[in-house]
């Protein structure tokens, strides 16, 4: 303080001794025509009031409360990235592992088996799998044991409503294990989890996904009631082998489509043909009064690409994309609205999509691969049946009439978890009406649309 009073009358005796010539130099400049128009330079009588003396540096208190707050701040800003970063993005142990599954052939001259005897065969294979965190929120499920060391495979959906998630494993004879989260994919819908401390687990058979056809007779086994209860088991047939269906993370996944009745807390379970072989990961239905007995299996041709780069990188690393959104315009809707063709409209075009600067909003892809597109699955088919880095044609109207053909290269549609390591605030479901047992909440299905 004594500087800042030093400083402070050093300024008061260099204003104070300004001559008054200067000044009147200065009027002069200006040329000031009225005297009422010059400035008045009044020499203003500073009095300083001396030093300081009432300066206290900031209390104990205060700097505490300001520490307190500094805390704070910092702790929501590390929660709110943590939120962001923390999904699907655990890394364990458990990852970069190689862990591989045969579909196995349909068999031949051999008999099917009844209901009975492929829960049986299927019996030991299938888990239930208890969802829990430390904020109370809870949830069951189902699972397939992919790995004689106790890999799982299950759905991503069944945690996507409990924040740092915690696992419980329950087997065929009621012994209880750890599990932990490996990886997930919320575009399939697949999942991963290790079972801990555990071995010599039985593995399901995986047949081939490929060859079921339409009506074929199959059964679903999981745990729709409890996770501690024993497996159970419906009976029905294959609706469609092959439906595309929309799921909750606004993607469109080709889906088997069976009238067995699946039903919440059977998202992981089994879809099962009569010669014991799983053919698709159950993990959706349809609901409403409107329908009856419409259920939704990932095909095991899906699960076995998903979940070998799940165990691997941690995530689906050769999955393909155009890198578009777009309207179906189908026969109706070009007759309606008066477009000179049908196919995909363009709205917008990613900036890593291949055919961005070339093709864009109003523009319409009418064939691809040399096919006419009559409908969106088309197109989505060839894609899911590609991986990254392949080249489809596509053929384009532009909106100036002209039509070009182009080679798009399909980039790599890399998708995150539904996994999170944060709690979120919602409450326990079985609070807020969802169905409930012992387990506090039974996970319902995603709406197929």
């Amino acid at each position: 303080m004594d500087e800042f009073n030093e400083n402070f009358n050093s300024v008061d005796e260099t204003i104070n001794e300004t001559p008054q010539s200067e000044v009147d130099e200065i009027n002069e400049e200006f040329n000031f025509e009225d005297e009422e128009d010059v400035p008045v330079w009044n020499k203003v009588e500073y009095s300083p009031v001396g030093k300081i003396e009432d300066y206290k540096p900031m209390g104990k208190g205060l700097k505490v409360f300001c520490c307190v707050m500094a805390l704070v701040i910092l702790l929501t800003a590390t929660t709110a990235a943590g939120y962001f970063m923390g999904r699907g993005s655990v890394k364990n142990g458990y990852i970069g592992n190689k862990v591989e599954v045969e579909l196995a052939a349909r068999p031949t001259n051999t008999d099917q088996s009844t209901p009975a005897q492929v829960y049986n065969a299927l019996n030991e294979s299938i888990v239930g799998i208890r969802v829990y965190n430390a904020a109370g929120q809870m949830g069951d499920a189902s699972g397939v044991i992919y790995s004689k060391d106790g890999y799982v495979v299950t759905n991503d959906h069944i945690y996507s409503e409990i924040g740092a998630p915690k696992f419980k494993v329950f087997t065929h004879d009621g012994t209880e294990y750890d599990a932990v989260y490996v990886a997930g994919d919320n575009v399939s819908d697949l999942a991963v989890l290790k079972i801990e401390n555990g071995k010599n687990f039985k593995v399901a058979e995986f047949g081939d996904s490929e060859t079921l056809f339409n009506g074929e007779a199959v059964v679903a086994i999981g745990r729709p009631s409890d996770a501690t209860d024993s497996s159970s088991i419906t009976s029905g047939i294959i609706s469609l082998t092959r439906r595309r269906v929309k799921t909750t993370s606004s993607y469109t996944a080709r889906l088997i489509q069976t009238d067995s009745a699946i039903n919440p807390g059977s998202s992981g379970g089994a879809l099962v043909n009569m010669y014991g072989q799983v053919v698709g990961i159950t993990s959706s239905k349809l609901a409403g009064v409107e329908y009856d007995a419409i259920g939704f299996a990932i095909p095991t041709k899906t699960m076995k690409r998903v979940v070998e780069q799940l165990i691997k990188d941690g995530k689906v690393t050769d999955r393909a994309k155009l890198g578009i959104t777009y309207t179906e315009v189908n026969s109706v809707t070009a007759e309606v609205e008066r477009y000179e063709s049908v196919g995909l409209m363009v709205v917008s075009v990613g900036e890593d999509s291949d055919i961005y600067g070339k093709v864009g909003e109003g523009d319409m892809i009418t064939h691809v691969n040399g096919m006419a597109i009559t409908n969106d699955e088309i197109v989505l088919d060839v894609i899911e049946d590609c991986k990254a880095g392949d080249t489809i044609s596509l053929t384009v109207m532009l909106k100036n009439g002209n039509i070009v053909d182009f080679d798009v290269k399909l980039r790599a549609n890399v998708s995150q978890s539904s996994y999170s390591d944060v709690i979120s605030e919602r409450e326990n479901p079985a609070e807020n009406g969802d169905e409930g047992g012992s387990s506090g909440g039974i996970f319902d299905f995603p709406f197929g649309e």
